[in-house]
């Protein structure tokens, strides 16, 4: 390894990312610089021991687990990697970080006095091998659950759990993968657990030597906690202990109902509301055996789609695109207007907002397919080449009433099944149409799926900016408005109707909504003709950036340590965006670039694509 210098600082922060396939420890400063990175990729380490493949073990019923002694070996590993490189311990003043969402350990009784007791010349999986009931986490990839899914739903309703927890039901969410670990798979196991952790603090609980509450943002990925009210649901801890009166036959006077009750909340514990308070200082263990001082504080972790947000100087109405194999759009509001078609989380590090997180399958493979056709057409060589596709792009006008909806994939958001819909409007009525009929050609289909996909993301992130800009003092007018809104949705439902997104009707406010700035990342935020065709449909305010950020959940778990330490230290909540944008200078380190802003040029598109969900869609 190389030798890094470490004397400018005085204090370091540590950043964990515990993901599917490895722990990466990432080092920061002061000036939130990154300065070195540790990790272990499971496969490669682990595999003899544990048998993982790609981090996990998977049968044919669609269960995907993790062996939890794997996690705590990869944490001797990565200390142990730093140890031999001479790192620094004790100029570590704190430890934060990100961890696989959705997924829980559950500790034995035997949990407590074990983690108290460690000693510092044996490995952490043989000490605590007895401290779990069961020794495997279930994995976000895991679909096991469909009768557990089956049952929330009947229980509550699919758009009401989406209310109460910001997210309808899935099949990888703790409170359903509690369900069958109490009532169908281990209930035996179940009566002898005495805690639930999630990943996040299941980590957390290891680095203090005491089991640690749940980080609030973390918890509302469970389908238990309730938003809302900052508490967790009765009706669906009464779910996932199996004592439902709907489902389970169970009634509220049973006493078994109650003790079902009592029981699953002292197993989950408290929740830790947000805050920049520490959860503690680091264990004994970590201290005799590496080198930190009993002054290094650990601050709750949290999910790995939230430590994203917190890499990034994301403010108010900020949106993150991030542009892979899948699309993931993760934005930051203070409103809540919760869909089953996407999620809300509580934001980590910023009181009375949330995240907004909308997921879609097709994503690159969708324009691939396409970029494949154009270059069939045009006998392109190098078939992977986006040249032609570009080009075609880059030189078309206005938009001209012709849209595709392309899912080469079942959706997710939409719910629906693979299928091509292409569509045009003539004489103010949408007409169904195949390729090369209708002026709907193969080039066509390289605008037609990038405005798609993109008015999906716009019409979807509408409703969750809309009243978060009446409060928001980082979204001004933006000055290509001198256009009247009003008449412009006026015109717009004149022309198309109501509008309606997944089975909810979009306002005046949802419609014209737009985002303060946007983001983009990911394999294809590397093709500027794709991302500012996006960026010109989006209309951000103040500007749209790239940015690449391969280290971004380990970073922004080391960039909520060094701002809770801060917070402690002047004894006063800093606002984390300000906190971050002092020290991370937008225009200087993010690279903006300009496109031509059509955002309302696309309000057709808006009312075109929202019918072709509604009429055409299998």
């Amino acid at each position: 390894m190389t030798n890094t210098d470490y004397t400018d600082s005085d204090s370091l922060y540590l950043g964990f990312d515990l993901s599917t396939q490895q722990l990466k420890i990432i080092v920061t400063n002061d000036k939130l610089a990154a300065l070195k990175s540790f990790n272990v990729e499971f496969d490669v380490a682990f595999k003899e021991k544990y048998g993982v493949h790609k981090g996990v073990l998977s049968n044919e019923g669609g269960e995907v687990v993790s062996p939890v002694g794997m996690w705590l070996d990869s944490m001797n590993n990565v200390f142990d990697q730093m140890k031999k490189d001479n790192f620094p311990f004790e100029k570590v003043v704190g430890i934060s970080g990100s961890c696989q969402q959705h997924g829980s350990v559950f500790w034995s009784n035997e949990a407590q006095p074990l983690l108290k007791k460690l000693n510092k010349d044996e490995d952490l999986s043989s000490q605590l091998k007895d401290a779990f009931s069961w020794d495997k986490s279930p994995n976000w990839q895991d679909h096991s659950t469909n009768p557990e899914g089956e049952a929330f739903v009947k229980a509550i309703g699919r758009e009401e759990l989406a209310q109460i927890t910001g997210s309808r039901d899935h099949l990888r969410f703790t409170g359903l993968q509690i369900r069958k670990f109490a009532t169908r798979s281990h209930s035996e196991k179940y009566a002898q657990t005495s805690r639930i952790s999630l990943v996040s603090s299941f980590v957390t609980s290891v680095l203090l030597g005491q089991i640690d509450g749940l980080e609030e943002s973390d918890a509302c990925g469970m389908n238990l906690y309730d938003l809302e009210k900052g508490e967790f649901n009765e009706e669906l801890l009464a779910l996932a202990a199996g004592v439902h009166p709907k489902v389970d036959n169970i009634t509220k006077e049973d006493p078994k109902y109650q003790a079902a009750i009592e029981d699953i909340k002292s197993k989950l514990g408290e929740i830790k509301p947000i805050n920049y308070t520490a959860s503690g200082n680091i264990s004994s263990y970590f201290i005799e055996k590496y080198g930190f001082t009993s002054q290094c504080k650990i601050y709750s972790f949290t999910g790995d789609n939230l430590a994203t947000i917190l890499s990034l100087p994301l403010q108010p109405n900020d949106c993150l695109l991030s542009l892979g194999t899948s699309t993931t759009v993760l934005l930051i509001t203070k409103n809540y207007e919760p869909s089953s078609q996407y999620h809300l989380f509580k934001h980590p590090t910023m009181p009375n907002h949330y995240m907004g997180m909308i997921c879609y399958c097709n994503g690159s493979l969708a324009r691939e397919r396409v970029r494949d056709e154009v270059n069939e057409k045009y006998q392109i060589e190098d078939k992977k080449s986006w040249n032609k596709f570009n080009e075609i792009l880059d030189n078309t006008g206005k938009f001209d009433n012709k849209l595709g909806i392309f899912f080469p994939l079942g959706e997710i958001v939409p719910h629906a099944p693979a299928q091509t819909v292409r569509a045009v409007l003539e004489n103010e009525n949408i007409v169904e149409c195949d390729l090369e009929t209708h002026g709907f050609g193969v080039d066509h289909d390289v605008r037609a799926i990038v405005e798609s996909q993109t008015l999906s993301c716009r019409l979807r992130a509408g409703p969750m900016l809309s009243k978060s800009a009446e409060s928001s003092n980082v979204t001004p007018e933006p000055e290509s408005s001198n256009v009247d809104l009003k008449k412009t949705y006026d015109d717009l439902i004149n022309k198309y109707g109501e509008l309606y997104t997944d089975g909810k009707k979009q306002t005046f406010a949802s419609i014209t909504a737009r985002p303060n700035r946007c983001y983009y990342v990911g394999g294809t935020s590397n093709n500027m003709s794709i991302i500012s065709k996006m960026g010109s449909i989006l209309g951000p305010v103040n500007g749209n950036y790239k940015v690449e950020i391969p280290n971004a959940c380990a970073l922004g778990g080391a960039y909520k340590a060094s701002w809770s330490h801060l917070c402690e230290e002047k004894g006063e909540w800093i606002d984390y965006d300000k906190y971050i944008n002092k020290l991370f200078e937008v225009n200087n380190e993010l690279d903006s670039f300009e496109c031509e802003d059509k955002w309302v040029e696309y309000f057709d598109g808006v009312g075109l694509l929202a019918k072709m969900e509604e009429t055409l869609l299998k």
